[in-house]
């Protein structure tokens, strides 16, 4: 019971000291930035002097969407840390003294304003004024010099009195508009806060309300973290072969989006691939039951389909043709549960509607670099590298530069460790690859008088591949011969020449893989033939 009064009679006190303190909010700074895929992990900091006994310190906000739960604070000083919490205080209303002066300013602003507008008049008017002496002289002077001819003196005065006067009048003119538009500028300024000040409706402020119990008068220093939304960074990748095809150079880019609600100015940052936690449940597994099916009745139903296409929009790096800057790639942290990078520079990102792309890492690829060609469904030769992936690697866009150049674009799906991806290089018209049907033959009768019941169909086909260039190369030909999926259709009599080096490809049942080196100016060919027997009167589909 004692200790009930206790507590009761301390909550009344701090209740009590809570009142007398002023609301205040103390200037603070956000200064590290952890950036995960769809939110960020704040650190913002401030020095405070503060008071012995407990102390009440409002540290403002502008996040648009904070997670109140993910608030906590460290302070450095003296003494104890007894609560931190998120929460909207009202302003104080705006002092009539200080609406006064906002007033008075805005006033003299205005006075000025018109005294130059004032001064753009009486230039106007002097201007006039010569244009008048001008077109005076453009009539009057001819009638003079028939009785006197103005002396050689006289009229060079007469110019260069004009000419001065026109160009002071030109000079002054222009900074009278430049001091308008500054004058202009200071006006909105005022009238915006002036604005926001009157506003009839109550104003309130997002604030982190700390509350320290600090045992003497002292400086502290006060670091507070908290989770935002509204932003997100994506990998984005560019692959550089080199010309005498000896390696890739592979760099990722973070491509960040940043509309928080809050400038990040002069922050430290890092990014970081971690998935963030979505409920604290485990997932579990429910039995599995076998039942006979029972019928059901159904409704038809219309339905609609609408298909979403998904633009992306890819960015091109142009080389310096002054010389080559390195980028400055981030420092790589292994965690527990994800990467992070941090970011060696100190960087600005301002709450907008626009990309932000940073250099993360680069990394030095060995690749196998080789022909591919698939005849059946193109005549296009194209080289590739094939190189091997890593754990860092994640999904994202990938632009591809061959010696510098841009070659092309396209997407790097995330792969385990160790497993290979390709690169597409681009097409090699020094290589030719043509597929042609040489044998198409139906038999339908025993030694052409008895009809079969059974159709036999012979065909063949040619592969020829031929290297125009004056060095050999290695190349790797796809193909396939048909694959029934019954009983009524079979595929016999298979002969390939030469036989491939892979069957059933990438585990496809009738694909092959023929992989050789072909020499300069050398050509190379591959025989694919086959028999198809099914059922007279039916309709083959496929063939």
């Amino acid at each position: 019971m004692l200790k009930k009064i206790t507590l009761l009679v301390l909550m009344f006190f701090i209740i009590g000291i809570y009142c007398c303190f002023s609301q205040e909010i103390v200037n603070s700074q956000i200064k590290k930035v952890v950036l995960f895929t769809n939110q960020a992990l704040i650190t913002r900091e401030a020095d405070v002097r503060v008071k012995k006994g407990l102390n009440e310190i409002f540290l403002g906000v502008e996040a648009f969407n904070l997670d109140r739960d993910s608030i906590s604070a460290k302070v450095y000083g003296e003494g104890s840390l007894y609560s931190v919490q998120y929460k909207k205080i009202y302003l104080k209303e705006p002092s009539q003294k200080r609406l006064k002066e906002l007033e008075e300013k805005l006033n003299d602003l205005r006075n000025n304003r018109n005294s130059l507008i004032d001064q753009l008049d009486i230039l106007s008017k002097k201007e006039k004024f010569l244009d008048s002496l001008v077109n005076f002289s453009d009539t009057q002077l001819p009638k003079d010099i028939k009785t006197s001819f103005p002396g050689v003196d006289d009229l060079e005065r007469i110019l260069n009195f004009l000419e001065k006067s026109l160009q002071d009048i030109i000079l002054e003119r222009q900074d009278l508009k430049r001091k308008i538009a500054n004058l202009d500028k200071d006006i909105e300024i005022l009238e915006k806060e002036l604005n926001s000040l009157r506003q009839p409706a109550e104003r309130t402020k997002k604030i982190i309300e700390i509350v320290f119990d600090s045992k003497k008068d002292q400086v502290i220093k006060i670091k507070v973290d908290y989770i935002v939304y509204g932003c997100s960074w994506h990998p984005f990748y560019k692959a550089d072969v080199s010309w005498d095809l000896d390696k890739v150079d592979l760099i990722m880019f973070s491509r960040i989006r940043q509309k928080t609600g809050e400038d990040w100015k002069n922050i430290s940052l890092s990014i970081s691939n971690v998935i963030p936690l979505r409920g604290g449940r485990l997932p579990s597994l429910s039995s599995w039951f076998l039942d006979v099916a029972k019928p059901v009745m159904y409704r038809k139903k219309e339905s609609r389909f609408a298909q979403k296409v998904v633009e992306h929009t890819f960015y091109e790096y142009e080389e310096n043709k002054a010389g080559a800057a390195d980028f400055v790639y981030a420092e790589k942290k292994e965690l527990p549960l994800s990467f992070e990078y941090q970011l060696p520079q100190i960087l600005s990102i301002e709450s907008k509607d626009k990309d932000t792309l940073l250099p993360l890492f680069s990394k030095s690829l060995k690749g196998d670099f080789f022909y591919y060609s698939v005849p059946k469904i193109s005549p296009l030769t194209f080289l590739v590298c094939k190189t091997a992936s890593d754990k860092e690697l994640l999904s994202g866009p990938l632009n591809i530069y061959f010696g510098g150049r841009f070659v092309g674009k396209t997407y790097l799906t995330e792969k385990k460790s160790g497993q290979d991806f390709y690169l597409n290089l681009g097409v090699d018209r020094e290589i030719k690859v043509k597929r042609e049907k040489i044998k198409d033959k139906i038999k339908e009768t025993f030694f052409g008088k008895i009809e079969r019941k059974t159709v036999i169909r012979e065909l063949e086909f040619k592969i020829i591949v031929e290297n125009l260039k004056e060095k050999s190369i290695k190349i790797k030909i796809i193909d396939s011969i048909p694959v029934s999926k019954t009983d009524k259709v079979e595929v016999k009599n298979i002969n390939l020449r030469p036989q491939p080096k892979k069957k059933n490809y990438q585990d496809k049942e009738g694909v092959n893989l023929w992989e050789f080196e072909v020499k300069p100016k050398e050509k190379k060919q591959i025989n694919i033939e086959f028999t198809v027997t099914y059922p007279k009167g039916i309709s083959l589909y496929g063939l």
